[in-house]
């Protein structure tokens, strides 16, 4: 299976989004003797000394050890698809799309069928619609959006959504529209025509591709000082060293784990940078 067509695994869905998350550690506060989540595992394999922060230099470490796992062939830069490819994003993709299954799969077989698919996008159309008119307004279905972005780019991606939901452009879209959509994406996500979805389908859907691509793109250029469409060894820690700075609230030089908290770097995925 190609690592890149499962940078964005739940795309596909209607009810779910994604933001690919390369970031290195991601102090929670661990408690020492439990069992660690990935994102705790990540803070205690950053915090080397054991003192349960991170430095400027532990934290450049683990970033330099993040980009030498995307630059698998070691040309000294990455670009999309060496992020889209890359062990962390595959992982992350593959627990993702495992987990969208395993919430639909109401029967526990391991797929989801049609009247699964279905049946989920009903109830998200009914907590969409809060006025329980039956119908979706711009302003209803923007905000269905748990994690908005201040930049703007979210609010572009749900008006675009809206426009290809409604299909008749009478600006609402009614619960038949919704379906229909819904009916055509588990179509698409189908590869086997046989009325079951995979999280290999989710991954492997062409979809998935487009969205893995258009994601990785974005967050090269975020770290991409001269825009010549890669980032070099030296941009992607200038840009952890930015991040850390800016994580660092009382400049002491350590990241604890309220800062960690404040930075968005929660272990949740929705936060993405170089560290």
């Amino acid at each position: 299976m190609s690592r890149i067509t499962r940078f964005a695994a739940i795309a596909g869905l209607p009810f779910a989004a994604l933001s690919v998350c390369i970031a290195a550690p991601h102090p929670t506060g661990a408690v020492a003797g439990a069992q660690a989540n990935p994102a705790e595992q990540r803070l205690l394999d950053a915090d080397t000394n054991g003192d349960q922060r991170i430095s400027l230099a532990e934290y450049l470490a683990a970033a330099e050890a993040r980009f030498k796992t995307i630059d698998q062939q070691q040309k000294g830069k990455i670009d999309a698809a060496d992020l889209a490819s890359s062990p962390g994003a595959t992982a992350r993709i593959d627990h993702r799309a495992e987990s969208i299954i395993a919430r639909l799969d109401t029967a526990g077989n391991g797929y989801v069928t049609r009247d699964e698919y279905l049946a989920a996008a009903q109830g998200r159309f009914a907590r969409i619609d809060v006025d329980a008119d039956g119908k979706l307004t711009a302003d209803e279905l923007a905000g269905s959006h748990r994690h908005a972005k201040p930049d703007g780019a979210h609010g572009d991606h749900s008006q675009s959504r809206f426009e290809k939901l409604d299909s008749n452009h009478d600006g609402v879209v009614t619960r038949e529209e919704f379906m229909a959509a819904a009916s055509e994406k588990f179509a698409k996500l189908d590869a086997a025509g046989d009325g079951k979805v995979t999280a290999e389908d989710i991954e492997t859907s062409p979809k998935t591709q487009e969205r893995a691509l258009h994601v990785a793109e974005r967050f090269i250029s975020r770290m991409d000082a001269n825009a010549d469409g890669t980032v070099t060894r030296e941009e992607f820690l200038a840009a952890a060293k930015a991040r850390f700075a800016k994580m660092d609230r009382n400049g002491d030089g350590y990241l604890d784990a309220d800062e960690a908290q404040a930075g968005r770097w929660s272990g949740h995925g929705h936060a993405a940078g170089p560290g």
